[in-house]
């Protein structure tokens, strides 16, 4: 199937013959891949479509074009530049038109005022080693810097570096959002002049518009441009080391260091982390799953699992790892007061200093970290928790007897309760549920886990940030908020009243339950018998 021909010669005139294709070969090839973030699940067979057509815009005039001839012919189409996200970032509607945008490939360095001013399709790798290059640094996500960064920062921008320079909401800056209907908005200091050098701007900030705290996988708009802070780094260089994929950046030790201390308790642990932001010294301080370790010594899927067969129950109960790093953003005089801070924590709280290698794998720079998921081929995080460090800590127990039930197919860890670290020099803390799973299998017991997550964090009142396109709106909105989803579609209907911007988002698991039979014997809440999206 392909657009209506009327369509797709008026898009061909915006952008050129050479940037659009409803070739079958080229359209299957954007389609969700073998392996990686969610890949196999029923969410992905059921929901995600081959493309109509391919269009690749090269400015922002071009993407408010295609948007205007998408809204004339009502083409629904959704914004794709990496396609790191899997499933959620392909199209979900028959005929839908995918708009490639990695050729806004657009790129500036303010050294003096820390930012820099990107297009959709600049990823973070180069952004990164242009900033150090500069004295300056950007966040990676820890799935790697493979991933574009605007589409990072408006869909989760979080990572262990988010210790010291803190959330993603704070590090966008002036910013241009094509509408729905094609219409441009200026966000922050661009909405009053040309400088993008600041977030906010007069009027509403409407930042939350992009993510609200996790994002909206572009149902509101297409971002084409956006200033991103940097931060002060340090002078030495990363040295790339290694072979594809096994790549590391060797790190100066006198600047730059990770150091693990093993705990006695996982009080101990969190405590640790409350006086290491307290003392306002490194630069990232988490606590990792046991299976990373395995996963860092394993040079194959083989390997992995002859290390990850020797752990058992006892072991994982025991496992109680702060991760720190250090960084002499000033010199090696601050670097070795922040070790000397950092030991006087560790000594009186029971910690003690474990070999760790001095390099970096994936949260600083690399961009073939993706292979961190290839012992079971395909991963997720179940959920991101964003509260404070007391609280974000207490949650992994519940997910992992919760995920008892459902492994396999969800790869055996023995009761790992999953990741968590500081954020924002301990003001506020983040874990994060993963999931694996070979996507070959029957993966019908991780649908299902992950909807019963939703509902375990709704009967006991834990805080979730995976609402909206992550969980049946219908679900969820009633209980948080409460009724929030009956605020997010007024905007919707608002701002795209065609829905013609990445449909079926935001209600995207409500017709995904309503698609696959399997899940809806756990449908246990009401919702419309029509979902109030139009059929075109």
């Amino acid at each position: 199937m392909s657009i209506q021909k009327q369509a797709y010669n008026a898009l061909e005139a915006a952008v050129g013959a050479k940037y659009i294709s409803d070739d079958p070969a080229i359209c299957e090839g954007y389609r969700s891949g073998p392996g990686g973030y969610e890949s196999g699940l029923g969410y992905e067979r059921v929901m995600t479509t081959i493309p109509g057509a391919v269009v690749m815009p090269k400015t922002t005039e071009e993407v408010q074009k295609i948007v205007k001839i998408c809204n004339r012919y009502k083409v629904p189409y959704v914004p794709y530049s990496t396609g790191f996200y899997g499933p959620r970032s392909h199209c979900h509607v028959e005929n839908e038109l995918l708009i490639d945008l990695k050729r806004l490939n657009s790129f500036e360095i303010d050294e003096k005022h820390f930012y820099v001013v990107v297009g959709s399709g600049v990823i973070y790798s180069p952004i990164q080693q242009e900033a150090m290059n500069k004295g300056a640094y950007v966040i990676i996500g820890g799935g790697g810097a493979q991933a574009s960064a605007i589409a990072n920062l408006i869909g989760d921008g979080w990572s262990p570096l988010s210790h010291r320079i803190g959330l993603p909401h704070r590090r966008i800056l002036g910013t241009e959002l094509v509408l729905p209907d094609g219409e441009l908005v200026k966000m922050g200091s661009l909405a009053d002049g040309s400088d993008p050098f600041w977030g906010d701007g007069p009027g509403p900030d409407l930042r939350g518009l992009l993510r609200g705290f996790t994002g909206l996988r572009g149902c509101l708009g297409i971002v084409t441009k956006m200033a991103i802070k940097t931060l002060p780094f340090q002078p030495e260089p990363l040295v790339p080391t290694g072979i594809a994929p096994n790549t590391a950046l060797a790190l100066p030790e006198k600047r730059v260091k990770w150091v693990n201390f093993q705990m006695p308790s996982k009080a101990a642990q969190v405590k640790a982390m409350f006086e290491i932001g307290k003392a306002e010294i490194a630069g990232a301080v988490t606590k990792v799953p046991l299976f990373w370790r395995a996963i860092a010594k394993a040079e194959c899927k083989e390997e992995f699992w002859e290390i990850w067969g020797k752990e058992t129950e006892e072991t994982i109960k025991n496992f109680f790892i702060v991760r720190v790093l250090l960084i002499g953003y000033t010199s090696e005089e601050q670097m070795q007061y922040d070790e000397n801070v950092l030991n006087d924590i560790m000594t009186e709280l029971g910690g003690i200093a474990r070999p760790t290698k001095p390099s970096d794998e994936s949260w600083i720079k690399n961009a073939d970290s993706a292979g961190m998921w290839l012992m079971c081929g395909s991963y997720v995080s179940v959920d991101y928790i964003i509260e404070s460090l007391s609280q974000a800590t207490q949650h992994g127990e519940s997910y992992a007897d919760l995920k008892r039930k459902y492994t396999p197919p969800l790869m055996p860890d023995n009761g790992d309760p999953g990741w968590f670290q500081s954020f924002e020099l301990g003001h506020q803390g983040y874990s994060e549920f993963l999931v694996y799973w070979d996507q070959d299998e029957d993966t019908t017991g991780v649908d299902h886990f992950y909807l019963e997550t939703a509902k375990m964090n709704i009967k006991e009142r834990f805080y979730t940030s995976l609402l909206g396109p992550h969980q049946p709106l219908y679900l969820t909105g009633p209980m948080y908020g409460p009724n929030y989803h009956e605020w997010l579609l007024k905007v919707k209907d608002e701002f795209d009243p065609l829905w013609i911007c990445h449909p079926p988002v935001p209600l995207a698991h409500d017709e995904f339950i309503e698609r696959a039979e399997w899940m809806k014997p756990l449908k246990d809440w009401e919702s419309p018998k029509k979902l109030p999206m139009p059929k075109w």
